[in-house]
């Protein structure tokens, strides 16, 4: 009998079908919009501030992709449930390993090399303090935000 030597309909469209789902998680694993920077201390429980900050940057970039500091409690905890629950895409960047106490530091620098768009930094430690100083240097004047409502300690004798 002939054998035809063409792809089939559906070869076709399973070869069409797996180009979409590599795309797809390529989007996932990079995705595309303007880096919000996100960082503050692990003592925050109080949501309110964070969402009210989140929220009026999302209002101004509204295909916003939250950039967080990866810390489970506090402050980036209370964030990316806000990005789940408000549609945003998140990327959390961690600690570099074995770097030991310049690892905030590090890290902070990986922050401002990737260029966010806008940055919301809570009162935490000495790395906060440093991520808005290193922020503002590089022209991106991040929204400051203290858990009494002032603006952070750090932050005032700016």
């Amino acid at each position: 009998s002939l054998v035809s030597s063409k792809r089939t309909a559906s070869v076709i469209d399973a070869t069409d079908f797996l180009a979409a789902r590599r795309n797809r998680r390529i989007d996932q694993h990079h995705p595309q919009g303007p880096i919000v920077a996100f960082s503050g201390g692990a003592a925050w429980d109080d949501y309110r501030p964070i969402h009210a900050a989140l929220d009026r940057v999302k209002a101004f970039i509204p295909n916003m992709v939250l950039l967080t500091t990866a810390q489970d409690t506090g402050a980036d905890a209370i964030a990316e449930s806000w990005a789940a629950a408000n549609d945003v895409k998140l990327v959390r960047l961690g600690l570099p390993k074995g770097l030991g106490k310049r690892a905030g530091f590090v890290r902070n620098d990986r922050i401002v090399a990737l260029r966010p768009a806008d940055a919301i930094i809570c009162e935490g430690s000495g790395i906060q303090a440093h991520l808005a100083r290193i922020l503002g240097e590089a022209g991106v004047r991040p929204r400051l935000i203290s858990r009494n409502g002032e603006a952070p300690v750090w932050a005032r004798a700016r």
